[in-house]
């Protein structure tokens, strides 16, 4: 029996089912596909690429190191791959990991599947994490997905299995459309085990407390999230790891942080899940009373400041330079420059979702879309919430440190004005030698007012009957029931 194993967002060895299966064949050629259409979408940047050579730089090691098997890399399309591969070798199988990112990635799959039909060849996919496929349950969901994380873990072992060695591209000559400059986390699962231990035996312990300050979420956070989204560590071995930490005998702050940590874990599929069920929602509002409330008013230059970090509300700007400069920012801070976009500045989601995934290294599809609606208020079933920049400015960054650093505009303003300069008398101004509008930008716009706007455009769609009908099937079809957990 010849297999092939494709390696997509499971670049591990280890609780990898997919590439456990295929190791029962007398012969086995593992590949990883650079999709040239995936390569030259506008949600790939350098951030993920980068994360991902280091993620197949360390499996490769892994493989020949446990197994003496080769990794096989390519780059074009999937199917003109396959249809190589197949012609060239008498491929039985193929072993794959389901992949849930997207329209895109369901088009190659679509294409694929058609062909391997044509060829007899069987695909066998396997599912990481856990949610629904089949048999859709919301009032068994939790407990199924509890039973799925504390089965047992794939440990794959030596084997009689024959690895072929066929061909592998000179990755630094690919040519990528999005070069961004940053410092990002490296990626790999040696780096992810090294996060998890560090996580749950010292920096987690207030977690629960610390996430939501840019400043100390960047080392009390997990930082896991780009080794969940590209599968260099399995979601389950995470969760089942948090647990047996939950069993020691640990203080009560570390309780709540591993709990909540651990609650998040469920958080992340219940998004998959959600995506999976309806994809359009990478596109399209998730409730349709909402469309055409934004597309008509875009402002490019709103648009272009906000991009720049250069709106003139510092907290805004220090945030979105952060996360230019790091490929990564913590989930408060991500919902505050959502709501920002989307309510005070009235900028529709479909644009700036698409501009913020190349700098999210974790881009996360799932994740990505249903949290820029709920961030947007078009999902016609979350509760309304905009941030106000000014208030979590004074919240999670009291003394402005964190302004300072990542506005250096601003570094000689007294704290007393670093959350609203424009407050600063002209004297004051005059004897620091600033000014608003050529110091550092003046705001785009009035908080208070535009705020106000974008409740009273939102709360007309919402109140509406329409709306209101929406919502109830929005609910039946997606949201929680607590029955069964």
């Amino acid at each position: 029996m010849f297999s092939l194993h494709w390696f997509r967002y499971d670049l591990r060895i280890k609780d990898n089912q997919s590439f456990f299966n295929s190791l029962s064949s007398d012969k086995n050629i593992l590949i990883y596909i650079f999709d040239e259409d995936i390569i030259k979408s506008n949600t790939y940047s350098s951030f993920h690429h980068s994360f991902i050579i280091d993620s197949l730089n360390d499996l490769e090691g892994d493989l020949l190191k446990n197994f003496n098997a080769p990794l096989n890399i390519y780059y074009g399309k999937s199917l003109d791959i396959f249809k190589f591969l197949i012609d060239k070798y008498p491929i039985d199988k193929v072993h794959s990991n389901k992949v849930y990112r997207g329209e895109s990635f369901m088009e190659i799959d679509s294409n694929c599947l058609n062909f391997f039909k044509s060829k007899g060849v069987e695909w066998n996919i396997t599912n990481q994490f856990g949610i629904q496929l089949e048999n859709r349950n919301r009032s068994t969901w939790s407990l199924d997905w509890k039973k799925f994380m504390s089965s047992k873990l794939y440990q794959p072992t030596k084997t009689n299995c024959n690895f072929l060695k066929d061909y592998k591209i000179q990755m630094s000559n690919l040519i990528l459309p999005n070069l961004l400059d940053g410092d990002i986390q490296k990626g790999g699962t040696h780096q992810a085990m090294n996060l998890v231990d560090s996580f749950l035996s010292k920096r987690g312990e207030k977690y629960q407390s610390q996430m939501s300050s840019p400043i100390t979420a960047e080392s009390s956070c997990s930082r896991l999230s780009p080794h969940i989204a590209y599968g260099t560590m399995s979601l389950r071995e995470i969760f089942q790891t948090t647990v047996h930490y939950q069993n020691q005998d640990i203080n009560t702050d570390k309780k709540k942080s591993l709990r909540s940590f651990k609650s998040r874990l469920a958080w992340h599929c219940h998004f998959i899940q959600k995506f999976y069920d309806q994809p359009s929602i990478e596109k399209y509002n998730l409730s349709c009373s909402y469309d055409g409330l934004r597309e008509n008013d875009f402002n490019e230059r709103y648009f272009s400041a906000w991009k720049d970090g250069m709106t003139g509300y510092p907290f805004i700007d220090a945030c979105m330079r952060y996360l230019k400069n790091n490929g990564w920012i913590n989930f408060r801070m991500r919902a505050m420059l959502v709501s920002f976009a989307s309510y005070q500045l009235w900028l529709d989601w479909k644009l700036t979702s698409k501009f913020l995934s190349k700098y999210f290294t974790d881009y996360e599809p799932g994740i990505h879309y249903s949290q820029f609606q709920m961030q947007s208020g078009t999902t016609g079933i979350n509760t309304l919430r905009i941030y106000n920049p000014i208030k979590q400015s004074y919240d999670h960054d009291a003394l402005g440190c964190f302004i300072k650093k990542w506005v250096p505009e601003l570094s000689n303003v007294p704290i007393k004005y670093i959350h609203e300069p424009w407050t600063m008398t002209p004297i004051e101004s005059k004897c620091l030698n600033f000014k608003i509008g050529k110091s550092y930008k003046d705001r785009i716009i009035d908080n208070k007012l535009s705020t106000r706007l974008a409740k009273e455009k939102i709360w007309a769609v919402k109140k509406s009957l329409n709306a209101r009908e929406e919502a109830k099937e929005i609910v039946k079809r997606h949201a929680s029931m607590k029955r069964g957990r």
